[in-house]
């Protein structure tokens, strides 16, 4: 049988997420941390099949099977080891080397891994001789003891590194598969980095595995990354993540930055869980391997136009990712800034508050999605429902599907809304608006040209539209409202017909007008927003009680203490 290292067999392991292994196989249920089934291996009708995603092993408290990806394959499946083994690789994209001889592989990458190290210790003496790349990092603000941290240095130009480390050919073919040097054509040596300051890149246990470089000259690339190695492999590296590990401990969330003096800028202000893509566009293993570190991931991008093409690729590979109880959120800088230039120009308070302000990644892959149609023609509206509700249906969270599908009012594609009826049969259709809401949206959809809208607190419409079915109707119906040229009821009515919940919109609209419409929409919203207020500080009251005042960021607690001030205010007044 084929043998392979411990090294290789690790590393397939560490990019495989046994949850979805085994979920694809046997459908699992989350319980507080973890996941649960009717065991695979045993007749049972009582669920003891457990799955760590944290630990990446799974345990029957009842025939006591276990083990990890490669263990489940092999009982699951029926399959050898080997063939286990080539099945995960080729699920992780990893080429299992030819050779099946072990102890060479073993012996090969400790050997790469100090060549590499041996190679950064020359770069590291060098900057020490260097005034223009000193210079260069003191101009970036990186401090000394952020270069010894981080473990930077300076490739000069001319062949230092192959004069110190490159005397034999087998010295120098080591340092060709470390990818320290490249050969040409002709057979000549160079070194790669020459010419660069030096950004040592280690894997999330602090080994080294690469190198990049950054061009002071103006020559391109300006940055330069270590080619595809036996120890490097840029689509599975996180720069930073070996020592941003309990920083994100202690904020219970992780944040991935653009580039490697974001993160170094970042670590240097405190904010200590920043960590950086490694010369790649963000893909779904470093996704993955992010949400292992922490259940919150907040993806940080440049506003300007490659940063936002950057996000909508990093959303659109978010729905299997996103399983019950994980958290991922998006951040637009302001464009012109990046994390580096706003902490070291406005201070890390800017950076966390700009933070608190980022966005669930669905809301921003639906408003990609959304900005690709134009909404008022029929036809490119279907196109982005049919669009939405695909992205949708691959969310791993049902509950964050199921909100989502409410909020859109998507329905599933054998269910098509239907069409308005005659006036007789929807004068009392079955409907779950009532009570206070239902009235506003009532007088919404009959008077929406009335000035006293402008009273409405719409962002505490938007907020609890998702729990109330009629707030999500007027939230719509506001939505629809603000792209429309002319506001009238009329108008209204036609552009809400097409709605998944048209009939119930045009059963409202046929009820009596009033007399006295604009002191009624008044009083209304008064109350409305009265209401609105109450059921957000009822909210924010919750979350203090069970977590502390603490819990709150310092807008909510502004906002609990306006809404008591209010609400004292207004029993002062009755009295």
């Amino acid at each position: 049988m084929a043998r392979y290292s411990r090294q290789i067999i690790d590393s397939i392991l560490e990019r495989t997420d046994l949850v979805k292994l085994i979920d694809t196989r046997v459908s699992l249920k989350k319980k507080g941390k973890d996941y649960w089934a009717c065991c695979p291996f045993h007749h049972e009708k009582t669920a003891s099949f457990s799955v760590s995603a944290d630990k990446q092993i799974y345990y029957c408290f009842g025939c006591h099977a276990h083990g990890n990806a490669l263990d489940f394959l092999i009982a699951y499946e029926r399959l050898s080891f080997l063939e286990a083994l080539e099945m995960l690789a080729e699920q992780a994209g990893v080429v299992l080397p030819e050779t099946t001889d072990a102890s060479a592989v073993d012996q090969r990458l400790p050997a790469l891994r100090a060549a590499l190290e041996r190679s950064l210790a020359v770069y590291q003496a060098a900057l020490t001789e260097a005034p223009t790349a000193q210079a260069y990092w003191q101009s970036r603000g990186v401090t000394s003891d952020s270069i010894a941290a981080f473990g930077l240095g300076y490739a000069p130009d001319g062949q230092r590194v192959l004069a110190q480390l490159g005397k034999t050919a087998a010295e120098r073919d080591l340092l060709l598969a470390a990818g320290v040097l490249g050969k040409s054509e002709d057979g000549r040596w160079y070194e790669r980095f020459r010419g660069r300051v030096i950004f040592a890149i280690r894997d999330g246990r602090g080994r080294l595995s690469g190198l990049a470089g950054r061009s002071l000259d103006g020559r391109e690339p300006k940055y330069l990354n270590s080619p595809e190695t036996p120890l490097y492999h840029k689509a599975q590296i996180l720069f930073g993540l070996d020592r941003a590990r309990a920083g994100i401990r202690r904020a219970n969330k992780v944040v991935l930055v653009e580039g490697y003096l974001d993160v170094i800028s970042l670590h240097q202000a405190g904010i200590d869980y920043a960590v950086a893509a490694s010369g790649t566009a963000l893909g779904e293993t470093q996704l993955e391997t992010l949400f292992r570190a922490s259940k919150e991931v907040i993806l940080c991008f440049d506003g300007d136009g490659a940063g936002r093409q950057a996000a909508q690729r990093a959303v659109a590979l978010c729905p299997p990712l996103l399983r019950p109880g994980r958290l991922l959120r998006v951040l637009f800088l302001p464009e012109g800034e990046d994390p580096d230039s706003l902490v070291r120009q406005q201070g890390a308070q800017v950076f966390l508050d700009l933070l608190q302000g980022a966005r669930p990644a669905v809301d921003v892959y639906l408003e990609f999605l959304a900005s690709e149609h134009n909404l008022q023609q029929s036809d490119e509206l279907a196109q982005y429902r049919r669009r939405a509700r695909e992205f949708l249906e691959r969310l791993g969270d049902p509950d964050l599907q199921a909100i989502y599908r409410e909020k859109l009012q998507l329905r599933a594609a054998t269910k098509p809304a239907s069409r308005p009826s005659a006036a007789p049969r929807i004068q009392c259709p079955s409907s779950p608006w009532r009570g206070l809401f239902a009235r506003l949206l009532t007088l919404y959809l009959r008077y929406p040209e009335a000035p006293a809208w402008s009273q409405l607190e719409a962002a505490l419409v938007q907020r609890f539209a998702a729990n109330q079915p009629e707030l999500a109707a007027l939230q719509r119906a506001l939505e629809i409202s603000a792209r429309l040229s002319h506001l009238s009821s009329q108008d209204l009515c036609l552009a809400l017909a097409d709605e998944p919940d048209g009939e119930r919109y045009l059963a409202l609209l046929l009820g009596a007008q009033s007399s006295d419409a604009e002191a009624l929409i008044e009083g209304l919203v008064a109350n409305a927003n009265a209401e609105l207020r109450r059921l957000r500080s009822l909210a924010l009251g919750q979350v203090g009680d069970r977590a502390g005042i603490g819990a709150l960021t310092p807008e909510e607690r502004e906002e609990l203490r306006r809404h008591l001030q209010q609400k004292r205010a207004s029993k002062a007044a009755k009295s």
